[in-house]
């Protein structure tokens, strides 16, 4: 049985175990500077926040780490790697993968199927290969469906698993990208507003799944979300960006009640 989400404890940052981080990254556009010496670090198999009001820099950081944007000036560091100029597919193979990447969910195919299309490397799609190696592409797609049921049952998705994507609730869909993300070889994952569109009551379902794929399988997640107030309690560690720069980070609570980002969103 899974644990609960009070059950596990808030791990504060130590500075040791990074599995991503940024180096003074700028970014112009023209005259305009989006990001301003922007440095973040990313705790393996922890759930870190990125917040800030519309136009604050969050949306370009995301793109220069998924590889969407190349900067001017800093680096982004995944796994010890300078992948600053990588493009984004190259990143999604080395297990950095952003949940839009992966393209929606085929409507009409099941939940395991939707899963099983994102699995990397089949023989059977190779036209040279699969008529030669029937028994080698049975084989791949016998431990990929193994594999895939596994890891529905990670996300909690296990009893929708011949239900069509087109059935899903939306927080069931947000934890169908989590399942393709991984299924795809992710232990990074970029997550844009998971709580957006998710019944409230339901948004503690979808974050204690996030949570025990953390902890339990030392997944790492970035998250950007505007609705702090039902989220800042299941994440490990935040930051808050406005003006291209980030102007506060620590434990979440002590973010959340910065005067500087309590500001930002005043407008103030």
């Amino acid at each position: 049985m899974s644990k609960g989400v009070g059950e596990y404890q808030v791990q504060r940052d130590t500075g040791q175990d990074y599995i991503l981080w940024t180096e003074n990254i700028v970014k112009r556009f023209g005259g305009i500077i989006a990001l301003n010496k922007v440095n973040i670090k990313l705790r393996k198999g922890r759930i870190t926040l990125l917040i800030g009001p519309n136009g604050s820099g969050k949306t370009t950081l995301v793109n220069v780490i998924s590889g969407f944007l190349v900067p001017e000036e800093g680096r982004v560091v995944y796994k010890g790697r300078d992948i600053t100029r990588l493009p984004p597919h190259d990143r999604v193979k080395m297990g950095l993968v952003r949940t839009f990447q992966i393209p929606k969910p085929f409507q009409n195919l099941t939940v395991l199927e939707n899963v099983m299309a994102a699995a990397e490397g089949n023989p059977g799609e190779n036209p040279y290969i699969a008529p030669v190696y029937k028994g080698k592409w049975r084989r791949f797609e016998e431990e990929q469906t193994e594999r895939a049921l596994e890891i529905l049952k990670w996300v909690g998705l296990i009893h929708k698993w011949d239900s069509k994507a087109s059935d899903l609730s939306g927080g069931q869909l947000k934890l169908l990208e989590i399942a393709r993300a991984i299924m795809k070889g992710a232990d990074t994952i970029i997550m844009d507003e998971p709580a957006a569109g998710v019944n409230p009551v339901l948004v503690h379902d979808l974050f204690s799944r996030i949570i025990q794929l953390s902890r339990e399988r030392s997944v790492t997640f970035l998250i950007i979300e505007h609705r702090i107030g039902l989220v800042g309690k299941y994440v490990d560690y935040a930051y808050a960006m406005n003006m291209g720069e980030v102007i506060s980070e620590g434990e979440p609570e002590k973010v959340f009640n910065d005067p500087n980002v309590l500001e930002s969103y005043l407008g103030g």
